[in-house]
């Protein structure tokens, strides 16, 4: 299959919208994502309003485009940790997505908890479909009793992560967000393990 040729214009439409990108996560990083506009993002990166808007339907958008990296951390940086080891692999997984959040710091956390967003809640994400396959992985593997189904069980651990990153962020980072998100994960497979409702 021959290789797909990057046009001029194509690079320059790249570069635009990295320009806006970063513009935008250094305004916010300094000023809060409240006390930033669309206006200052543009005047930041050096490109119209008629640009941003090419490119982003809205301020949140940005935000989207932030929370994606997690997908692409994970693929690069998590990915190669996994051992196979089932539930000790589910336990890799909370402990990356602590550490990203404080990497970031609770003030990115802040602005994403902020932002209501469907791609939140996609189910297609590489994050979500490799946290499915380590659960069923588990789960067949007999680390998971009683009869939840793997899709149920994802969600509820995801749903405790961000119940974290929540408290975390409303904490304004004030404690050990992996240390505790590991204990209560391990504690949320614990009630699957033993088949509790």
């Amino acid at each position: 299959m021959p290789k797909k040729i990057v046009t001029d214009r194509a690079m320059r439409a790249m570069k635009t919208k990295k320009k806006l990108f970063q513009s935008a996560v250094k305004l916010i990083d300094k000023y809060g994502y409240g006390n930033v506009t669309v206006e200052d993002i543009c005047r930041k990166a050096g490109v119209s309003v008629g640009a941003y808007y090419h490119y982003y339907h809205s301020k949140s958008d940005i935000i989207v485009e932030f929370f994606k990296q997690i997908d692409y951390y994970y693929e690069e940086n998590v990915e190669p940790e996994f051992t196979g080891g089932a539930a000790g692999d589910i336990e890799i997984f909370f402990r990356h997505y602590a550490k990203f959040h404080v990497d970031r710091g609770y003030e990115h956390t802040s602005m994403v908890l902020k932002v209501q967003h469907d791609f939140f809640l996609d189910k297609s994400r590489y994050m979500y479909t490799r946290l499915m396959s380590l659960v069923t992985a588990a789960k067949d593997g007999g680390a998971f009793g009683g009869g939840e189904k793997p899709e149920r069980i994802a969600d509820f651990l995801l749903i405790v992560a961000r119940g974290m990153l929540f408290d975390w962020a409303l904490a304004h980072g004030g404690y050990d967000l992996a240390e505790k998100m590991g204990l209560y994960v391990r504690r949320a497979m614990l009630a699957f393990r033993q088949g509790l409702p």
